[in-house]
Order: C-alpha cells, then structure tokens, then sequence
C-alpha cells in the first residue's frame, strides 16, 4: 500500500511544480505595476523656478477686421506692471514706417501695480489693400532687460488715395546732392488736388508737379531734394502733403537720410512718428479719443 501511494506521489508532482511557475508568472505584472506605481508616486525635486512675467497686456493682438477708408486707422494695447520693481519702457519698435506707436503722455516708467498705454496707428494711404499684420516690440528694463511682442491687424479696403513709394531713404555718403520723387495717386476718378508740402528739416526741400490723369484716376508728382552736404549720423523727418480732398486732407511720408559716417548703407529701420496725425476723419467717423489708462483694470 505504501509503495502504491509513493508512485502516484512521485507522478503527481511535476503537474504541481508546473502549475505553481504558471502562477508565479500570471502574478508577475502586478508586482511590475506596483513597484512602478510606488516609483511614480515618490517626490522628485523641482529643477528650476519657472520665471514670472513682469510686464503684462490686456490683450497681446487688436484684430479690428475690414476698417473704414480713413486716412489714419488708431488702435492701443493697455499693459500693467506686475512686478516688485520700477518697470521703465526703453523702446516701441514698429514692423513698418506706417505704424506711429507712442506712449500715452510719453510716460516711460511704472510703478509696482501701475497701468499704462500705448497708442498705435496706420497710415493707410501708404499701404497696399488687404488683410495686414503688424507687430510692435516693446523693450523695457526690470532690472533685466527684456522684450514683449504685440500684434495689430486689420483688413485694408480697396485702395482710394496711395503714396508711391511709401517712405524716401537718402544715402548721403558721397557728398553730392541727390533728388527723389513720390506720386500721389487717387484710384477714385476724383480730381485730387496737392494744395502744399512741407519739411521741418533743413534738408528737405520738396516741390509739387503738375497734376496728370491716369486712367479712372489722377497722380500728383513731389520732386524731394536733399543737399549733398548733410550732418553725420541719420536724421528722420516727415514730409507733410496737403490736399482738398476732405477724407485725405494730411498725408505724411516718413524720410530717412543718412550722412557721410555710414561707410555702407545700414539696415532700414521703421520710422515711428512721436506727433499725433493731423488728417480729420469724415463727419460720420466719430475720430480716436486717446483717453487715459484706467489703472484700476486687473490684468489678465
């Protein structure tokens, strides 16, 4: 009796050892799991400290869509310091010389909490139509120096009164004087008139051409001359146009010349205007109002 019981023991054993490795297997990939749950769930160290913002905007892009056929078309971006220090704004720097960004009663520093402005502006009279997209840099100092890009769109209708080309550059690096000339050009049919050009620069001289009809339209040529003999460095100046054309009265072109120092020509920057337009809107155009900055207004 005994013998018969060790041969059936002796058969049944491997089975046991077989089914024992195939629980320990199926038990495998939740030992797995619980060590890595255990893993996961421990703390880690946190690698840096995320900076924090000082200088915030209410909004960083003004969309004002399709525009109506002013001379002038005004936007502005409210901003507030948030930071522990005197935020001072060291620059607005413009995509393009038909943009006029300025802050609000030329205030350059704010303080912990403050809110302040900046206005920006189009001349549309310089731009092509369509769909636009521009962008300002505004540099400022917190004790570190830093920048923020906004943006400023808007949809340009169909071209009525143009300035061909936008803005003048002169190189007076050879000593010799040199001449340029713009076109004024209504695509309305109407019979536009330049009335007077004016410079505040002692190195602008411009004079009006005759009046020449083109097409459905008319142009009005500006011959603008320059001296040869001009003061080092680069100046910028605004060449005023005046005309009889009620939507258009003030078109101003933005020129740039610079003196005998710059060896090779420089890279073009945007001009940017620190004078507000002096184009009047049409009666049934309420104008911008550049009204002052609610420093109450909580940032975002």
């Amino acid at each position: 009796m005994d013998e018969r019981n060790q041969n059936l023991s002796a058969q049944t054993r491997p089975n046991s050892f077989l089914e024992g490795g195939l629980f320990a297997l199926a038990l495998l990939p939740f030992v797995i799991s619980a060590i890595a749950m255990q893993s996961a769930g421990a703390p880690r160290p946190i690698a840096g400290k995320i900076a924090r913002e000082t200088l915030i905007f209410s909004q960083y892009a003004v969309d004002l869509g399709p525009v109506p056929p002013l001379e002038t078309i005004p936007a502005h971006f409210d901003f507030r310091n948030l930071g522990d220090t005197d935020v001072r704004i060291l620059k607005l720097e413009p995509s393009c010389g038909c943009l006029n960004p300025r802050l609000f009663d030329d205030k350059m520093v704010y303080g912990t909490g403050e809110s302040g402005r900046f206005y920006v502006s189009v001349k549309t009279a310089n731009e092509a139509p369509g769909p636009k997209d521009y962008t300002v840099r505004v540099s400022y100092d917190d004790g570190e120096l830093k920048e923020r890009i906004v943006r400023f769109r808007m949809v340009i209708p169909e071209r009525k009164v143009t300035v061909t080309p936008a803005e003048v550059y002169f190189y007076q690096t050879h000593g010799n004087p040199d001449s340029r000339e713009i076109l004024v050009q209504d695509h309305r049919g109407r019979q536009l008139n330049v009335l007077r050009v004016e410079s505040k620069s002692n190195n602008v001289s411009a004079e009006i051409g005759e009046r020449r009809i083109r097409g459905q339209g008319v142009e009005v040529p500006i011959r603008i001359d320059v001296p040869g003999d001009v003061a080092p460095g680069k100046e910028t100046c605004w060449l005023k146009i005046e005309t009889d054309d009620p939507e258009y009265q003030v078109i101003q072109v933005p020129i740039l010349i610079w003196g005998p120092q710059a060896a090779t020509k420089p890279e073009i920057q945007p001009v940017s205007n620190n004078s507000p337009s002096e184009a009047s809107a049409p009666s049934n155009v309420q104008p911008a109002t550049y009204d002052q900055p609610d420093s109450k207004s909580s940032a975002p």
